[in-house]
């Protein structure tokens, strides 16, 4: 999970990201109750990792799904608790050094969007170790892919995590971790990167 400069970061915009709820919530319901691909609607819990205002969790709940969310930003949480979507979530507040505070293999699917970009190498493997501790079947990272756009070249360099890298070896590094990597095109600049566990 991100380090304390972004946790400060993301306490600081929360008011403004919040703004952006109601698109990134149409975006996310698109991909996951639309797309026949990203269909997890026969599943019965999730984990969202990173949760932000909380949009994507809010379609999970919506699905039908026992729905868990944690960020390390209690600004962001605010947001995500005051949406009227986001009643059936369960919120955590989790720092960037602990680990999620879940049982092995409890939730069916574990998924963070837009987080593993923003996180050098050895803290995703981290990040990695939880996910697949905590899944049951799936993980799931939505995050970029390599079609690249200067607005978010320059987002990303500012916020000073790995975007850089991340989007070169990011399939080489889950198929190495996970031992299997499907990849699911979402928009134009992201995907899900799936992978089986089990």
């Amino acid at each position: 999970m991100p380090n304390n400069k972004s946790r400060k970061l993301f306490d600081r915009i929360s008011r403004h990201y919040g703004r952006f709820y109601n698109r990134q919530r149409k975006s996310y319901s698109r991909i996951f109750k639309e797309m026949d691909e990203c269909n997890l609607s026969y599943f019965s819990s999730i984990l969202d990792i990173g949760c932000g205002s909380g949009a994507m969790a809010s379609v999970f709940a919506e699905i039908g799904l026992k729905t868990y969310a944690v960020d390390q930003s209690m600004g962001m949480l605010r947001v995500a608790k005051s949406r009227r979507e986001n009643g059936d979530v369960d919120f955590f507040q989790v720092s960037g050094e602990d680990g999620l505070p879940f049982c092995d293999n409890s939730i069916d699917i574990v998924i963070a969007a837009h987080v593993a970009h923003g996180m050098k190498a050895d803290l995703r493997m981290k990040l990695y170790g939880e996910m697949k501790r905590v899944a049951k079947h799936l993980v799931i990272l939505h995050d970029y892919n390599q079609a690249r756009s200067l607005p978010t070249t320059v987002v990303e360099f500012a916020e000073g995590g790995d975007y850089f890298n991340f989007i070169k070896v990011v399939k080489e590094e889950l198929r190495d971790y996970f031992g299997n990597l499907e990849v699911v095109n979402t928009e134009k600049r992201s995907c899900c990167y799936v992978c089986h566990i089990g």
